[in-house]
């Protein structure tokens, strides 16, 4: 049996389909409706509309077996709590888009697995810290700031940096605990000058380790106990000019999760000594 394609469920269904996403009402009320029942009232001050404007959305909603009248107003129905989902991330992903575009619109995505990039939401609260010609050293500067504010440093990345390295030997020799994930393609580079000299320094600290990833990386990021800072490629070659930095507990609890993807089937390079 032949499965049947998107375009053909979008086909049969897509009265419904536009009965939501075209009606402002009706997605604030299925996304309201996501953290609990609500009453009328409620209902008004959340979406900043009038009874008589609320009252046939509802209907519609009830129609459709996503809402149902409650005890205390209104609530999702068991098909509404399956859709709701759906619909608030589809939300939130147009908003990190809306709201980041210059940063992921210029940018390769691809090596950040497919499991992350749907919880791409987490990142909404980050910012665009960009080098220009007034602060021509902005990003790097922002590294310094969150190396120095962090406890522990978590990292993957592809490129190196004599600074960024200097950095993150200073962060060692304080105490910090740092785990950095490579590309296979730099391991040749750190037996090359400054990093060899860097490396030998940190020789058995146990605070310290680099792991080689087995699969391709084509972003750098850093993740550490209060902060997260993305940077991709564009065109093939590393935008270090262009960082998303994020202080939101979500971002960096999805920086923690994706450092952990890449560390989990990684081979230690230069391991802290047991």
């Amino acid at each position: 049996m032949t499965a049947t394609s998107p375009l053909e469920i979008y086909n049969e269904s897509h009265d419904d389909l536009q009965a939501i996403f075209r009606s402002r009402l009706m997605t604030q009320v299925l996304v309201a409706l996501g953290s609990g029942s609500r009453s009328l009232s409620t209902l008004r001050d959340i979406t900043g509309s009038s009874s008589q404007a609320l009252i046939p959305k509802l209907r519609q909603l009830e129609a459709l077996h996503y809402v149902e009248q409650a005890r205390d107003g209104y609530a999702l129905t068991p098909i509404g709590r399956l859709v709701e989902p759906e619909v608030e991330r589809l939300v939130t992903l147009m908003g990190v888009m809306e709201r980041h575009r210059e940063f992921w619109a210029g940018h390769d995505i691809e090596s950040i697995p497919p499991e992350f990039l749907r919880e791409i939401g987490h990142l909404y609260n980050a910012k665009v810290v960009k080098d220009a010609e007034e602060d021509i050293h902005a990003v790097y500067t922002a590294f310094l700031t969150i190396t120095r504010k962090a406890s522990r440093i978590r990292g993957v990345s592809s490129i190196m940096s004599p600074l960024l390295a200097d950095a993150l030997r200073e962060a060692a020799m304080d105490g910090k605990q740092i785990e950095l994930v490579i590309s296979r393609e730099l391991i040749s580079g750190l037996a090359a000058e400054p990093y060899s000299t860097m490396l030998e320094s940190l020789k058995g600290r146990a605070n310290f380790g680099i792991y080689v990833s087995p699969q391709p990386v084509r972003f750098g990021m850093t993740v550490t106990d209060g902060y997260l800072s993305l940077g991709l490629y564009r065109r093939g070659m590393y935008n270090a000019a262009l960082d998303l930095i994020s202080t939101d507990a979500a971002a960096v609890a999805w920086g923690e999760r994706l450092f952990q993807y890449y560390k989990a089937d990684s081979r230690a390079l230069w391991a802290p000594p047991e």
